[in-house]
């Protein structure tokens, strides 16, 4: 089963579902609804979905990934954004989880100033989640990665899977000495990675053998049960859905079968099941 861990829907309907791009909103942004989502992913044989709040469109209002999981239970589950440093975050997390549906929370440090994600004031929300026995994906730049430690170490239940790996530049290959802090975060069993295709391109500008050795090494620390993929659609908008999820499945096709097996699909599914 192909399934897609990361993307994005932005509904056109700005009476029902307003946006809130900040001064500058993302040069990406356009409509992009469930159900011409659907379409895409049908044409490219994708039959699962994770629904990842657009921080760039909706900053923590999740209503718009939440109805449509909702309405589509069978092919989207749907992670949502909040402030954790509000005094009552996890109670809106409960919110959104209990009441709306929502079964991951997605932690962004892209805030002014940038939210340091081992800053004690975070423990009350990574507690949560982990008694709702959620997923938290977190989207940071590489300079935070690894800040991980601390979460990981002291929420040991909490299920984390880091966004586009953090961002590395993987422009130091073919050791990838630079990278070694992401490396090093294979010793905490509740650490999941996301290959995106920013992830893919990043390897790939360094040759066919940077690429190679590049995701051979990161299979080889994590395991593939460990790894997942996402297009990142739109945000990654240079080429179409199908033409993503083809270049992904060209690129990984060194990986052994049943890595493939777990990247494209059983990885995802494990954190956010979904019916076969």
């Amino acid at each position: 089963m192909l399934v897609e861990s990361h993307c994005h829907i932005i509904s056109p309907d700005q009476h029902k579902y307003p946006r809130d791009t900040g001064p500058r909103p993302a040069a990406w942004l356009r409509d992009l609804p469930a159900e011409e989502f659907i379409a895409l992913i049908d044409a490219a044989g994708v039959e699962r979905a994770v629904l990842v709040q657009a921080f760039g469109a909706y900053r923590y209002d999740n209503s718009y990934v939440a109805d449509c999981a909702a309405r589509h239970p069978d092919r989207f589950a749907a992670v949502g954004i909040i402030d954790p440093l509000k005094p009552d975050a996890p109670r809106t997390l409960d919110y959104w989880v209990k009441e709306r549906g929502i079964r991951g929370l997605r932690i962004v440090t892209w805030t002014e100033p940038e939210l340091m994600l081992d800053d004690p004031m975070l423990d009350p929300v990574w507690r949560r989640a982990s008694e709702l026995q959620i997923p938290v994906c977190v989207l940071t730049n590489f300079h935070q990665v690894g800040r991980l430690r601390r979460v990981l170490e002291n929420f040991s239940s909490l299920r984390v899977a880091l966004d586009h790996l953090g961002l590395p530049r993987l422009d130091d290959g073919p050791e990838f000495a630079d990278e070694q802090v992401l490396f090093d975060l294979a010793r905490y069993r509740n650490f999941h990675g996301k290959l995106s295709s920013w992830t893919i391109a990043a390897a790939e500008r360094k040759g066919g053998a940077g690429r190679v050795e590049f995701f051979r090494r990161l299979v080889d620390t994590f395991g593939a049960h460990r790894l997942m993929w996402g297009t990142n659609f739109p945000a990654s908008n240079d080429r179409t859905y199908q033409g993503f999820v083809e270049y992904a499945r060209e690129k990984l096709a060194f990986l052994l079968p049943e890595e493939r097996r777990w990247i494209f699909g059983e990885t995802a599914l494990s954190l956010w099941p979904m019916p076969r």
